[in-house]
């Protein structure tokens, strides 16, 4: 996970985008904050699809069919059950608010219009060349229309309270993903310790 050095300086940058000295000493900022929350929103979304899937495959590993789990080995697994259902709900609140950074509503928006006119002359003079008479000619004009859509932010103002919401509560969101996999790791040493005592009793 990025440092508590490196998630702290994500509410200062965003404090100094705001107050940053003139027009293009503010943009100059922004510009930086946002690269460094991207950043960071990337890194430790990774991290968190890492670790869900992980907890996928806990899961698998423990399974036992229900009739045959003795009482304390089916305790044991409710426990680590449900630690892990409690666990990805309160990783997946970091995940969606990542997505909200990294994965903004988006609408499709025409930008640009062209409008490109041509035009076709065709002769219809079938006479001799030393024909007198003045060539007859058609003249078709033909007009086409080029379009340019883009997929643009639906909703600028959302996305830019939401990047300054995550800024300033990034070091409590590191926090809530550290304390839940340790708390993930010690429920899956108690659990270890539980089987070791079982398998001991029988």
């Amino acid at each position: 996970l990025p440092s508590k050095e490196e998630t702290a300086a994500l509410k200062s940058a965003s404090a100094d985008g705001h107050t940053g000295g003139g027009e293009s000493g503010g943009s100059a900022s922004e510009a930086a904050g946002g690269e460094k929350l991207d950043n960071w929103c990337r890194i430790v979304r990774g991290i968190l699809r890492d670790y869900n899937l992980v907890l996928n495959f806990v899961a698998i590993a423990t399974y036992q069919w229900e009739p045959d789990r003795p009482g304390h080995t089916g305790q044991s697994l409710a426990a680590l059950k449900n630690q892990i259902q409690s666990s990805t709900a309160r990783t997946n609140i970091v995940s969606n608010d990542i997505s909200r950074i990294l994965t903004p509503t988006l609408s499709r928006q025409l930008t640009k219009k062209r409008i490109i006119l041509s035009t076709t002359t065709t002769n219809n003079n079938n006479k001799p060349d030393d024909s007198k008479t003045m060539d007859e000619s058609n003249n078709t004009e033909t007009k086409e229309e080029i379009y340019t859509y883009e997929q643009i932010v639906s909703d600028p103002e959302v996305l830019q309270l939401n990047r300054e919401q995550l800024c300033a509560e990034a070091i409590y969101k590191r926090q809530l993903v550290v304390s839940t996999m340790e708390q993930m790791c010690t429920c899956l040493d108690d659990y270890g310790k539980a089987e070791i005592g079982a398998s001991d009793h029988k």
